[in-house]
């Protein structure tokens, strides 16, 4: 099992955003994918951080095929950045 840490910028309103990603939950897991933690910074709501526990390589293989849904958020894919820690 593995922990990753996900931040990156998003282009539309957080409280939007959060639609979209409630939306994508059942994808998340039917994937085997938890989510322990969503939000964004309190300084700055066009950053966002989520924590997700996966198995390895489920979060790489989720982001990578829905890849268009992702971005239709306003999850700017180019700013991700992904720290993974073991569990």
């Amino acid at each position: 099992m593995e922990t990753y840490i996900v931040s990156f910028e998003i282009t539309k309103p957080y409280d939007e955003w959060l639609i979209h990603f409630e939306q994508s939950r059942p994808g998340l897991e039917a994937a085997d994918i938890a989510v322990l933690f969503r939000g964004p910074r309190t300084d700055d709501e066009s950053r966002v951080c989520v924590i997700l526990q996966a198995l390895a390589g489920k979060v790489d293989k989720f982001m990578e095929v829905n890849a268009p849904m992702i971005a239709e958020s306003g999850h700017v894919l180019e700013s991700t950045v992904v720290d993974v820690y073991k569990s």
